[in-house]
């Protein structure tokens, strides 16, 4: 998986006040990507797929991990990304 950590965004900072950061979430194998809005660190969080959970994720402000649900609710145990990618939108 790979985990972008998305920050800044003038339309919405003019709009808000607020500096928007995001999560970015891409499965390159299966193409399904999701984007989660920070709203407070840490912050836990799912990642589903037509109504169904298929990740958890943990995000602590500077480390992002994910583990995979299993259809039966069980749980992997946590991974982090090799990298996590940083990036500045203006």
């Amino acid at each position: 998986m790979q985990i972008t950590f998305q920050q800044g965004g003038m339309r919405e900072f003019e709009n808000t006040g607020i500096y928007p950061e995001y999560l970015l979430f891409n499965l390159p194998d299966t193409r399904q990507s999701w984007r989660v809005k920070v709203k407070g660190k840490p912050q836990k969080g799912v990642l589903k797929s037509k109504g169904k959970v298929l990740y958890e994720y943990s995000f602590n402000g500077h480390r992002c991990k994910f583990r995979k649900v299993n259809e039966d609710g069980s749980l992997f145990d946590w991974k982090e990304p090799d990298c996590m990618i940083i990036e500045m939108r203006d």
